[in-house]
């Protein structure tokens, strides 16, 4: 009889609380006296009520009459419910152990097709036909100001299968410390003259970089910058070899560019290798536990769930 008189408490006392959100349609605003009672009930309301107003504001009349029975007091308690970790974090749970056995199989399918595609341009390298290495850094000043003018680095070209007839090749660096973890600016560079041993080519510097050069040689500019080279084309024997003939697969790319420095990207960019080139109909984790959230939200209010997804 105690446990009935409790819940009977608990059940007015839910019933009460909510009675201090107004029942008007969200499609029309509340006065000072309707807001200010809400907000006492539940600070939370203030944020809630702002953001709903910036939203219904911009919606069509035809909108905000396919929603006028969504109420301030019914959507603020469904939207309360959506933000329940207690009932939400067991699901979740159950839900991603779900998806570890029914999709979980193809993360190391993905890392193997992964290996197979590192393995390939490996052996396919352009580095193994040449060695380029920055072996001068020239600069020139103005006479009459002593600024400096122009700066031109030379990269060593050093064969290592025989005569290069031709090389197109990027060189791109960042700072050592507080630079952008991956990002370099690429820097073409074209040598159409052959060479058959080592030889220093040079290549001016753009007028907006030539300040980091100030003051640096080749030793002090490898100590304070990273210097990223990669050989993109060459001619050797009459033949043209690039790396555009490699055709290795978009999705192989992104994953191979985000996996050293950017594991989120990375994660994301394996789901979509896994869903264009494993299995179509695969699900991400987080799209599969969406689905099954979408499932009870909308069964626990459908008008809500309807109204916030035109949001």
């Amino acid at each position: 009889m105690k446990k009935l008189f409790f819940l009977i408490l608990l059940v007015a006392f839910a019933f009460s609380s909510c009675n201090k959100f107004s029942n008007k349609s969200v499609s029309e605003k509340l006065n000072t006296d309707e807001l200010s009672k809400a907000i006492k009930s539940d600070t939370l309301f203030a944020d809630f009520y702002e953001h709903i107003r910036k939203e219904v504001e911009d919606m069509s009349d035809i909108k905000k009459a396919t929603y006028n029975e969504v109420t301030y007091r019914r959507l603020f308690g469904y939207i309360k419910y959506l933000q329940d970790t207690t009932y939400w974090k067991p699901l979740h749970e159950k839900w991603e152990k779900e998806w570890e056995t029914e999709y979980g199989k193809y993360l190391p399918k993905a890392d193997s097709v992964l290996n197979y595609w590192k393995q390939y341009l490996a052996d396919s390298s352009l580095d193994k036909y040449v060695k380029i290495e920055l072996a001068r850094i020239d600069k020139e000043y103005y006479d009459y100001i002593g600024e400096l003018k122009e700066v031109n680095l030379g990269f060593q070209l050093t064969p290592l299968q025989g005569k290069i007839e031709q090389i197109r090749f990027n060189y791109g660096y960042k700072p050592k410390i507080n630079g952008d973890s991956k990002y370099y600016e690429k820097h073409n560079c074209i040598s159409t003259s052959p060479f058959s041993s080592p030889v220093v080519r040079y290549w001016e510097v753009s007028y907006s970089d030539k300040d980091k050069f100030a003051g640096k040689n080749v030793e002090t500019f490898l100590r304070d910058y990273n210097l990223f080279i990669e050989v993109t084309n060459i001619r050797k024997d009459g033949i043209n070899i690039s790396t555009d003939d490699f055709n290795v697969p978009k999705e192989v790319s992104e994953c191979l560019e985000n996996e050293e420095d950017y594991p989120f990207l990375f994660e994301l960019s394996k789901d979509e290798l896994i869903k264009k080139m494993i299995n179509k109909d695969y699900l991400r984790k987080y799209e599969y536990q969406q689905k099954k959230a979408d499932i009870l939200n909308e069964k626990k209010d459908k008008l809500c769930f309807d109204f916030l997804k035109k949001l």
